[in-house]
């Protein structure tokens, strides 16, 4: 894959790490040259020079042939351009950016950006679990906080019932049960114990009930 990330601050030059160490190709933009200094010495991909938002900058960075663009500088404005530019200038199939504002999340679903990261959203929301629901762990929110990934402690009701029997709403499913440092990929048959972990996939309109059948 052909990555090109704008914005190398702690969050972009994280992501070029990540990317590359899984053997992808990736090239970094910044206009702050001493920002390369986040990107660790392991990185093997390219950095530039430039900004995200000026056209031939990113025919520099390989734009014509990227699989990705990722705009993820702390400027919602900036980042909002030059996703624009990647879609609609050079039709880059898969755009994702970064919304440091969540109020301002909206303008971008609007422009049909392909993938929208609010880390503030995020960050509040895995705070909030951790004080209100001491059995959860939050693994990921996507879709800009319409799905959410997270690990729940079996307790309770729940405990030795078969998958199948569980009365879970239909917008939510059982991906995996962590028992005992090992994972199960469970079947409706499948007993869940007490203190078992279940990660869990669902809408995050009915978190609270899914959490309600499986911890209490």
């Amino acid at each position: 894959m052909y990555a090109i990330i704008v914005g190398c601050g702690k969050i972009g030059s994280r992501l070029a790490q990540l990317l590359s160490s899984n053997k992808n190709n990736v090239v970094v933009l910044d206009r702050d040259l001493t920002k390369f200094k986040e990107v660790d010495k392991s990185f093997d991909g390219l950095t530039i020079g430039g900004d995200g938002t000026d056209q031939d900058v990113l025919k520099k960075a390989g734009i014509d042939k990227a699989d990705v663009f990722i705009a993820t500088t702390e400027d919602d404005n900036t980042n909002l351009m030059a996703c624009q530019i990647a879609k609609q200038v050079f039709n880059v199939s898969r755009v994702i950016a970064r919304v440091n504002d969540p109020k301002r999340e909206p303008l971008f679903k609007e422009l049909k950006i392909d993938a929208i990261v609010c880390p503030t959203t995020i960050a509040a929301a895995h705070l909030r679990d951790a004080v209100v629901y001491p059995n959860l762990t939050a693994i990921l929110t996507v879709n800009c906080g319409n799905i959410e990934i997270s690990e729940i402690r079996v307790q309770g009701s729940a405990s030795g019932k078969a998958l199948k029997d569980i009365n879970l709403p239909k917008e939510s499913t059982i991906a995996a049960i962590i028992r005992d440092g090992k994972t199960l990929i469970p079947s409706g048959d499948t007993i869940i114990h007490e203190g078992d972990i279940a990660v869990v996939v669902n809408l995050a309109a009915i978190s609270d009930e899914v959490r309600n059948i499986l911890s209490r």
